[in-house]
C-alpha cells in the first residue's frame, strides 16, 4: 500500500528533524493514516482477486499435454513389456533356419529344443502388443494435439473470450478430448450456474501432422 510506503518515509524524516530540533508540522507524519475509505477498497480488491480464475485456456491444455505424455510414457512401457514375448520369434526363425541347412542331427536337436521349451505366442500376447501399440499411437497424438492447440491463439484467445461471454470458468472444465481421425479438439465445462457447455475446434491443427514415413524416420534419427 502506497500509505505504508508514505508511513516510513515520513516517519524517517521526523525522526532526522526530532535529532536536530525540527518540529513537525501538523498533518504532516500523520498524513500517512490509513482511513476507512482505503480499508473497504483494499478489501474489495482482495476479494476480487480471490474471486478471479486466472486459469486460461493455454494453461488447461497445457496440463492436457503433461497428462497425456504421462499416459504415452506408460504405454511405451506396456509396449517394451509386450515386446519381450515375442523375442521368442527371433530366437525360432533363426533355429529354424539353421535346422533348414544343417545335417539331420541338428535338425532332430533344433526340434528336441523346441519341443522341451514352449516357444508358441498365444493369441492373449498378440492382444497386448496390438494394444499397447494403439495406445502409443493414441496419446502421441493426444499429447501432441494439445501441445500445439496450447500455442494456437486462434484456439485459446478465442476461447477464454467465449469462456467469459458465457460465466465460464476454465478452471471448471469437465473434460478434453482430441480426435485425429478428424482433427477435433472439445473442451467441456459447466459455467456458473451448473450448466454443462462445450467448445471446439475441427480442422485446426492439420499443419501439425506428421506421416507414417516422417514418423519412421524420427524414430531412426531419435531413436537410434
Amino acid at each position: 500500500m502506497n500509505q505504508i510506503n508514505l508511513s516510513q518515509t515520513l516517519a524517517a524524516g521526523a525522526s532526522y528533524y526530532a535529532g536536530v530540533g525540527g518540529i513537525v508540522a501538523d498533518g504532516s507524519v500523520t498524513q500517512a493514516e490509513i482511513d476507512a475509505q482505503m480499508v473497504d477498497a483494499y478489501n474489495d480488491a482482495y476479494a476480487l482477486v480471490l474471486e478471479t480464475s486466472y486459469y486460461t485456456t493455454q494453461m488447461m491444455l497445457e496440463d492436457q499435454h503433461d497428462a497425456a505424455m504421462d499416459n504415452l510414457s506408460a504405454a511405451i512401457d506396456n509396449l517394451v513389456d509386450a515386446t519381450l514375448v515375442f523375442a521368442t520369434v527371433g530366437a525360432v526363425a533363426e533355429m529354424a533356419e539353421d535346422a533348414a541347412g544343417g545335417s539331420p542331427e541338428e535338425q532332430i536337436e533344433a526340434q528336441q529344443i523346441l519341443e522341451a521349451v514352449d516357444m508358441t505366442i498365444e493369441q492373449v500376447d498378440v492382444d497386448n502388443y496390438n494394444e499397447a501399440v494403439g495406445q502409443v499411437e493414441q496419446y502421441a497424438q493426444e499429447a501432441a494435439a494439445y501441445l500445439s492447440a496450447s500455442l494456437n491463439t486462434g484456439i485459446t484467445s478465442v476461447t477464454d473470450q467465449w469462456a467469459s461471454s458465457n460465466n465460464v470458468t476454465v478452471a471448471a472444465y469437465t473434460s478434453v478430448t482430441y480426435d485425429a481421425t478428424q482433427d477435433l479438439l472439445w473442451m467441456h465445462f459447466m459455467n456458473d450456474s451448473g450448466q454443462a457447455m462445450s467448445a471446439g475446434f475441427q480442422g485446426y491443427l492439420q499443419q501439425n501432422f506428421k506421416t507414417a514415413e516422417e514418423v519412421y524416420g524420427a524414430g531412426v534419427y531419435y531413436g537410434g
